[in-house]
């Protein structure tokens, strides 16, 4: 290596001697001027050679380091061949070694506060909203957890473009407002799609695609991102997936506690198909479970003698209809036998198991009605009104019926990727014994995207 280096340092050093030289030659034979720029020229791209050989053995661990170097300085080590694989040389510091030389990284996200007052505070959830004006009227709260970061590659193959993504926000355990205001990462996506495949964690295909222009989320949205195998295809026009996807099963005992047996045996089958018309935007989902418990341990502790099942369904359609050149309509209704957890965030539960641990499945129903206008360019506004609902199957009288919500805000983008808005809303919730409770809430929102 030593040897190496030494030659390299003599060209180097006859490379740049070379130009003076050259000079000299040139201002005492003009004819020979152009032939000089063009030896001028040759010697420079030979100096750009000489330095990415450099760097190359360098890396290679094969071009010793300054005498200034410390034993406490790490070195680089060259690649090492195992018996299946060869372990590479460490990246020169400060760039980013991809796997492969094509694929395409991104890095992206949004920084996002929010700001919160309700009376009486609660949170404007189907299943949690305030039965009573106990708690304190306009407590004022600040959250960053909202924020999130993703990373996303593109890799072209000889089946098709892989892309994939994972992304995390910060709604994970929270810590105290005391001090830190800190809030654990949590995962939201993970997955990859090869052409028509997706495997990983990602939305549901019974989530509707379409969702309302709001701050809060609608009393009937229905979200869950869950582990699954999809396949799907279409065109511009129309687009279809079928999809496997985690089963988790949700019943309310005697006693009105909520249980997960998690006795699980099959997937849970999810269909979705999506339209594009030049009106504006439509799609329909389905969904079918088979809900097990296998002696569930109920909320008094004591398990049930024996096994049931029982299979449920449900269907999710929703829109968005263009009105005019800049303002539409967005709707949506989901209903179904079993649905529990895709429903309102889990507001009601799939069904009811009795003290014999015979499963009873329960309806569940949901609408979502909301007008967008936009009043400038950069300045819009969306009035909404949601609901959600169920017939318990069970005995226990303390469980939420039905909840309800109308909502109103004003979004302002005063930059490109940026967001300023204010909402309010009024929610309330009825149990099934007749209890009923109500709060209004006021949001303001600043993001960023990046």
């Amino acid at each position: 290596p030593r040897s190496e280096a030494m030659v390299m340092g003599a060209l180097r050093i006859g490379l740049w001697l070379l130009p003076l030289a050259l000079w000299n030659l040139s201002a005492a034979t003009d004819p020979a001027l152009e032939e000089l720029r063009v030896l001028k020229a040759a010697h420079l791209e030979i100096l750009k050679r000489i330095e990415a050989l450099e760097t190359k053995l360098e890396a290679e661990g094969r071009l010793p380091k300054p005498e200034t170097e410390t034993a406490a300085t790490p070195k680089p080590k060259p690649a090492v061949e195992t018996a299946g694989a060869v372990t590479p040389a460490p990246s020169p510091r400060g760039t980013l070694e991809l796997g492969s030389t094509s694929t395409v990284l991104s890095v992206g996200g949004r920084i996002q506060l929010d700001t919160d007052m309700g009376w009486p505070e609660g949170s404007h959830f189907a299943g949690k909203i305030p039965l009573s004006k106990a708690g304190e009227d306009g407590q004022l709260g600040f959250s960053a957890r909202e924020s999130r970061l993703w990373a996303k590659t593109r890799t072209p193959s000889q089946y098709g473009m892989i892309r994939a993504l994972i992304e995390t926000d910060f709604k994970g355990s929270s810590g105290t407002e005391t001090t830190t205001n800190s809030h654990g990462i949590r995962l939201r996506h993970a997955y990859v799609q090869i052409g028509p495949w997706t495997a990983g964690q990602t939305n549901s295909l019974f989530n509707a695609a379409i969702t309302m222009d709001t701050l809060y989320d609608a009393i009937d949205y229905t979200l869950v991102r869950q582990p699954l195998l999809s396949y799907g295809g279409g065109s511009k026009v129309w687009n279809w997936a079928l999809s496997l996807e985690q089963p988790e099963t949700t019943l309310l005992d005697p006693d009105g506690n909520l249980i997960t047996p998690q006795d699980d045996r099959l997937p849970d089958l999810g269909m979705r198909l999506r339209w594009f018309p030049k009106w504006g935007e439509g799609g329909i989902a389905a969904m079918v479970r088979y809900i097990r418990q296998d002696r569930a341990l109920l909320g008094s502790g004591i398990r049930t003698p024996g096994s049931d099942a029982a299979t449920g369904w449900g269907v999710n359609a929703y829109g968005a209809i263009r009105l005019g050149s800049s303002d539409d309509l967005r709707f949506g209704a989901a209903y179904g036998e079993g649905i529990g957890r895709y429903l309102a965030y889990n507001a009601f539960p799939a069904g009811s198991v009795d003290a014999t641990g015979k499963i009873t499945l329960q309806e569940s129903f949901g609408a979502h009605l909301g007008y967008r206008h936009w009043w400038h360019d950069s300045l819009r506004s969306t009035l909404a009104f949601s609901y959600a609902g169920t017939s318990n199957a069970g005995t226990a009288t303390e469980v939420t019926d039905s909840s309800r919500s109308l909502q109103a805000n004003l979004l302002w983008t005063p930059a490109s990727r940026t967001l300023v808005g204010i909402e309010y809303a009024r929610a309330l919730r009825e149990l099934e014994n007749g209890e009923e409770g109500e709060m209004e809430l006021l949001r303001m929102t600043l993001r960023y995207e990046f």
